[in-house]
């Protein structure tokens, strides 16, 4: 059942009705048994791994095609997830092969670091830093570029 979402865009509705948007990986139960000790088949976004029996539902978002791209919000649970978690977390996503992802955590940083947003980022004096590492490194212009906007918002 899971492994027709591999390589996809999806929204996956976790047990509890969390929902997560990202492109993810098929693990079967082999390999989760092996990496993480369960064998159970599962759907992986970036760092975060959500177990068959931990699913009650997966949608595909490959036929959406709006504002930000196969997606439908501008950033999600996931990223925001991520930016709770610290630097990083964060240095792992935006150093990511998956363009997508880079761009909506760069949306999500956007939103954290704005001083009206009200919220609290414990490591926003970290942030330039993984900035600048993702300006030299990227190879995406529109992720260069959208990095360099928080980087100037920044001051």
């Amino acid at each position: 059942m899971l492994k027709q979402y591999d390589g996809q865009c999806v929204r996956i509705t976790d047990r509890y009705g969390g929902v997560f948007d990202g492109i993810c990986r098929y693990n079967d139960a082999e390999y989760d048994r092996g990496e993480w000790g369960r064998n159970e088949d599962g759907l992986q976004i970036e760092s975060f791994l959500f177990f068959q029996s931990d699913i009650r539902s997966v949608e595909s978002l490959e036929g959406h095609d709006g504002p930000y791209g196969k997606f439908l919000d501008p950033f999600g649970k996931l990223e925001e997830l991520t930016v709770e978690d610290g630097i990083g977390s964060i240095r792992d996503v935006l150093l990511s092969e998956e363009k997508e992802h880079v761009l909506r955590l760069l949306n999500c940083l956007e939103r954290y670091l704005d001083p009206e947003s009200g919220r609290d980022l414990p490591c926003v004096g970290e942030i330039p830093d993984a900035l600048r590492e993702l300006i030299r490194y990227a190879p995406d212009p529109a992720v260069r570029e959208k990095a360099e906007r928080l980087l100037e918002q920044r001051g």
